[in-house]
């Protein structure tokens, strides 16, 4: 009996230790300012290279998309496309003799018609060729980047009379920037960088996911922060970094964060961020339209396993998502305006691969098969979609190969 008490207590005495041990473990991470929250990953959804983007003129619009054989990626091929506005029809300004099976990004702001293209690195291509207009993609002038692109809709961004900017996939993101010449590769700065700042440090920054350059030149840079509540959009200031977003609160403040869509155009900053909130991912919108002040949408919820089909980006600022569901049905979600709230329109039609909002709240979606697109427009008081214009674009099938 005494030699049964004794193992008794021994067990007693190796729970009591499991039990301390476990404790000091919690107080450390509590002393080293975190929680268990801050190793959370930061949210896995992402926005696709289908994107739309008004011009900053306030009448034109452009569009990214993939056409041909999409489920052979050396029989897709990425398209531009661009009208003058909601009147006019759309154009097929696709950037000459450079094969796009990797993926196109467009910045707009190079001007007032100015356009900046970049294609993604397929095949054995290691760097990215880009290519410039001035006139709404009717000529392009070619140049490149010193290494290749991130495979992120916002790893390019042209300014007025500033150069221009892109995002490399070197070491979870470098920023590389010119000074108006055809070549884009002079370093600013890395992941590693911006992670040893002070802002960076309140960040707990992962990967950098988008550039932007704003109406005085500075650059932007989104990232993800695994530090709860805070969004990952930096500005440099001098030598240094600062974050420049409101911090989340609220449903979303314990939430790790991803910058999806960061864009400057026409006088405001649009930021995309994606809040990972247990189950379910939680996009918000935020602008700065005046200079510092921040605005900010209410949610937007993600289901688990919906993605994100396309994102837009209004001139005016605020943001169209387009969202595919397991059964491929589509959900469409319009910001109105920077911090506006969020309205969802009638499901968009079969095969649409990115939306279009134009001045005064026009929703044009275009719809893709194989060589054709259709643009079919939002009737606000039929709460239906109407056919406008289809165009057939020439591509080469097998020229990739």
């Amino acid at each position: 009996m005494r030699a049964v008490r004794a193992r008794i207590r021994r067990a007693i005495t190796a729970m009591t230790l499991v039990v301390v041990a476990v404790a000091l473990v919690a107080c450390s991470t509590t002393a080293n300012g975190s929680d268990a929250s801050t190793h959370h990953g930061p949210p896995s959804i992402s926005a696709p290279l289908d994107a739309t983007i008004g011009t900053g003129t306030g009448s034109g619009e452009v569009a990214v998309v993939a056409m041909g054989t999409l489920g052979d990626p050396l029989n897709t091929f990425w398209q531009v496309l661009s009208r003058a506005g909601a009147t006019a029809p759309w154009h097929v300004v696709t950037p000459p003799g450079v094969a796009d099976n990797g993926g196109l990004v467009v910045s707009a702001g190079a001007g007032s018609s100015g356009l900046l293209a970049g294609f993604e690195p397929s095949q054995a291509l290691v760097f990215s060729p880009i290519a410039l207009s001035v006139d709404e993609g009717r000529s392009w002038s070619p140049g490149l980047v010193q290494g290749g692109l991130a495979a992120v809709p916002d790893a390019l961004a042209a300014g007025s009379g500033s150069g221009s900017i892109a995002l490399v996939r070197n070491g979870g993101g470098e920023v590389l920037r010119s000074s108006g010449t055809s070549s884009i590769g002079s370093k600013v700065t890395s992941r590693a960088a911006i992670a040893a700042s002070v802002a960076g440090r309140a960040c707990h920054v992962g990967t950098l996911g988008a550039v932007a350059l704003d109406d005085t030149g500075a650059t932007l840079v989104g990232a993800t922060c695994t530090a709860p509540g805070v969004v990952g959009i930096f500005e440099s200031s001098g030598q240094t970094w600062r974050l420049v977003a409101p911090r989340l609160t609220g449903v979303v403040g314990a939430a790790t964060t991803k910058v999806v869509r960061l864009v400057a155009v026409g006088g405001v900053i649009d930021g995309l961020v994606a809040a990972d909130d247990g189950p379910l991912t939680r996009l918000i919108g935020v602008a700065d339209s005046t200079g510092g002040i921040w605005s900010r949408s209410p949610a937007l919820s993600v289901a688990p396993r919906d993605r994100i089909a396309s994102t837009g980006v209004e001139s005016g600022g605020g943001f169209v998502v387009l969202v595919q569901r397991p059964d491929r049905s589509l959900v469409l979600d319009v910001e109105a305006g920077p911090g506006g709230p969020w309205q969802t329109t009638p499901p968009p039609p079969r095969g649409t691969a990115a939306v279009v909002v134009g001045p005064g709240g026009v929703v044009d979606a275009l719809a893709v098969a194989t060589t054709r697109f259709t643009d079919w427009r939002l009737d606000t008081s039929t709460a239906s979609w109407t056919k406008i214009d289809t165009v057939t674009v020439p591509i080469a099938f097998g020229s990739s190969s």
